[in-house]
């Protein structure tokens, strides 16, 4: 009798900690314990639908353990917000150290999803814009931490310019870092579809504080970032933003941006303020990638095409980029009018561009003086072995920049690409 009872005991526990580990409803409540390679403890919380509310909750409810885990949302089309919200800053927010992934999806031979099983839906209008501001779904707070990288997968983000074509307003689908507090370390978004959010697909950013931590660094890869209309120009105006957005952070006074002067330390390297984005889709940006405020961004791998030529991959002058790299992707069939028809705009830093095919464009790589501080102007720019159409120039200028000086028609010497694919998208 005694050994019965220990047996029927011991069954009761097995199905109550089966019940509770499949609940979505124990969203929060969840203490399921796996071990990270940092070697730190980290929880499991189950979001109880997609909506901002019940996502929120069982973030906080991981972060009430130590702010280290997991948050999934269940497989389903989910409004985001209720009809008629309205919100400022960031929806949901998120500490990093913590992932959130959506319902695992299907994918093909290329590592691309087929269908997305968790879509989040703006039901609404909601304001954003240069003059109100511009409302972010999900921010990750940085800290600066390397032993607190945040992953967000697996997750269709839906704007309301997918239900009313007419909707001028932009939103950010998730900022990594940015805030007083400083960017996420080895972060990765991956596998998702940026659906009208307008705004932003991505950004990230170090700290907005004067002169405040500037470590920004990760990858986006294997996502689709599509707008179905919008108005890149005038920029007061606009209702399309940039794809992917990379920078330091907004505090910093020129004078004293982070700089490393030798070019050889940045090409080809992963630093603390590095980003890539690869095996990627663009359609319809101001800009589709974004370098600003000292940021080193990589773009390779991925295709942009039927957006608006307004300088598709631009590095700024005025909060200037430190470098940009481009390599093995195809640029095609851009939008004219009201297109610039322009590639790559290079108004700061340095560079190496090679290996892409393009078709349809009228300016490729455009090099100008555009910030005061001649140290800030654009030079150590290779650009090499790109298929373009007959008669497309590989360099335009603005009279400054001279070939054999400033910029080079050959490859740049002792340069190795980073290793492709990126060491963080392996064994994911």
């Amino acid at each position: 009798m005694r050994n019965k009872s220990v047996h029927a005991t011991a069954l009761v526990l097995v199905i109550l900690t089966v019940i509770f580990s499949l609940s979505p409803a124990t969203s929060s409540l969840m203490n399921d314990v796996i071990i990270r390679s940092t070697g730190q403890m980290a929880t499991v919380g189950y979001a109880r639908s997609g909506s901002a509310r019940d996502i929120q909750a069982a973030v906080d409810g991981v972060a009430g353990h130590g702010d280290m885990g997991n948050v999934y949302i269940p497989e389903g089309t989910f409004n985001f917000v209720d009809v008629g919200e309205s919100w400022t800053g960031a929806r949901v927010t998120i500490p990093a150290g913590i992932n959130l992934f959506g319902a695992p999806t299907e994918r093909d031979a290329n590592g691309l999803v087929i269908e997305w099983k968790t879509v989040l839906v703006m039901p609404s209008e909601v304001a954003g814009s240069e003059s109100v501001g511009i409302p972010i779904w999900f921010r990750f707070v940085g800290s600066s931490d390397p032993t607190k990288p945040s992953r967000f997968s697996d997750i269709q983000l839906s704007g309301y310019r997918t239900i009313d074509p007419a909707s001028t307003s932009m939103h950010v689908g998730v900022q990594m870092g940015g805030g007083n507090e400083g960017g996420v370390i080895n972060f990765r978004v991956d596998h998702c579809y940026f659906l009208n959010t307008a705004g932003g697909g991505v950004h990230a950013c170090g700290s907005e504080l004067q002169n405040g931590p500037d470590t920004i660094s990760g990858v986006v890869d294997h996502c689709k970032f599509v707008n179905t209309a919008g108005t890149p120009n005038p920029y007061e105006t606009r209702t399309v933003d940039y794809g992917v957005h990379a920078s330091r952070g907004g505090g910093w006074a020129t004078d004293y941006l982070p700089w490393e002067d030798d070019i050889t330390k940045i090409l080809g390297k992963y630093t603390d303020y590095t980003v890539f984005v690869e095996d990627c889709y663009f359609e319809k940006w101001r800009h589709c990638v974004v370098s600003r405020s000292g940021a080193h961004v990589v773009l390779r791998h991925s295709t942009i095409r039927y957006d608006f030529g307004y300088g598709s991959v631009d590095i700024h002058g005025d909060s200037p980029g430190r470098a940009l790299e481009v390599y093995n992707c195809i640029l095609s069939d851009v939008i004219s009018p009201p297109s610039q028809d322009d590639i790559l705009w290079q108004r700061a830093g340095g560079g190496a561009i090679f290996n892409n095919t393009v078709t349809d464009y009228r300016v490729f790589v455009y090099l100008t003086r555009e910030n005061p501080a001649s140290k800030y102007w654009p030079h150590d720019v290779w650009v090499w072995n790109n298929s373009l159409p007959a008669g497309l120039s590989p360099v335009t200028t603005d009279g400054g920049p001279a070939e054999n000086v400033d910029y080079f028609l050959y490859p740049m010497p002792n340069y190795q690409p980073y290793p492709y694919p990126h060491p963080l998208t392996l064994g994911m």
